[in-house]
């Protein structure tokens, strides 16, 4: 299998202790499309989802469709933009300086973030002014008294953003938690679920689609006494949801039609709703 140089090293740091993501990308420009199969790369709280989908397209999709390891959002834009890969996958809007690439944009649903646990953590919640003090140093325990240990992802992470719009005054926490430097740093979305299941006491914030999809074991916390759900995605009440989406350049579309209109079909929503993602509408 032909893969991008860029990718193959991403996902051999992502195996190594976790490190930052390169600053800058070595390019894969003009890549000829790999006749064999369709690759989508990107986001990792779209992996999970792309790799079920690809799993199920059989005949709908003629050819066979890879599903590389996370780059990320802004990973994925460049793989699509430089032709490293056929579709990227985002998991947050299109950056004003992605938006000029004049990639086609195709909405592939939403995602709840969350708060996980380690599975031996004994709350089933947590308030949201708990954890904007857990991460400002504030308090160290659990609504029950036990020890909480705070993950943190970088500070490029969508999740971030939309777990902020739900807690008001958490981002300045977590500024703090970045400035004081005690808290764990995770860059991948593996990484930050590795680290919750080995982490006596750990909370995190990570993808509920990722989360049904392969991790049943982490707990999966309530905020503010809501409880995340493709229900209350669909109706609104859960607060920190992110857009999904699929991106590619206009040359690809025909080789990646099949797969993204699969993913749109019925079968495609029913799929997302079983992994814990809701289906765009369109």
């Amino acid at each position: 299998m032909v893969r991008a140089p860029f990718l193959l090293l991403l996902a051999l740091a992502a195996c190594s202790g976790d490190p930052p993501p390169p600053s800058e990308v070595p390019s894969a420009r003009e890549r000829a499309p790999d006749p064999r199969a369709v690759h989508v790369a990107g986001s990792g709280a779209m992996a999970p989802l792309a790799r079920a989908l690809a799993a199920a397209c059989g005949a709908a999709c003629p050819l066979p469709v890879v599903v590389e390891e996370s780059i990320g959002s802004g990973g994925g834009v460049r793989a699509a933009a430089d032709g490293a890969v056929d579709v990227g996958m985002i998991s947050r809007p299109l950056g004003e300086a992605e938006r000029r690439l004049d990639l086609m944009l195709v909405p592939g649903g939403m995602d709840a973030v969350v708060i996980a646990a380690n599975a031996e953590v004994r709350v089933d919640g947590i308030a949201g002014t708990a954890l904007r003090d857990l991460h400002a140093g504030l308090r160290r325990t659990l609504g029950d008294g036990s020890p909480a240990t705070v993950l943190l992802r970088d500070r490029g992470e969508s999740a971030n953003g939309a777990l902020d719009r739900a807690v008001p005054g958490l981002g300045a926490a977590r500024d703090l938690a970045y400035a004081r430097g005690r808290m764990r740093v995770l860059y991948h979305d593996r990484s930050m679920v590795e680290a919750l299941v080995a982490t006596p006491g750990a909370i995190g914030v990570t993808s509920l689609g990722a989360l049904t999809a392969g991790h049943p074991a982490l707990k999966v916390l309530a905020l503010d006494g809501l409880r995340p759900s493709v229900a209350t995605l669909a109706d609104g009440t859960w607060p920190a949801a992110r857009p999904l989406a699929w991106v590619l350049r206009r040359d690809r579309a025909g080789r990646a039609r099949p797969f993204l209109d699969f993913a749109a079909s019925p079968e495609g929503a029913r799929i997302a709703r079983r992994c814990g993602y809701l289906p765009a509408v369109r």
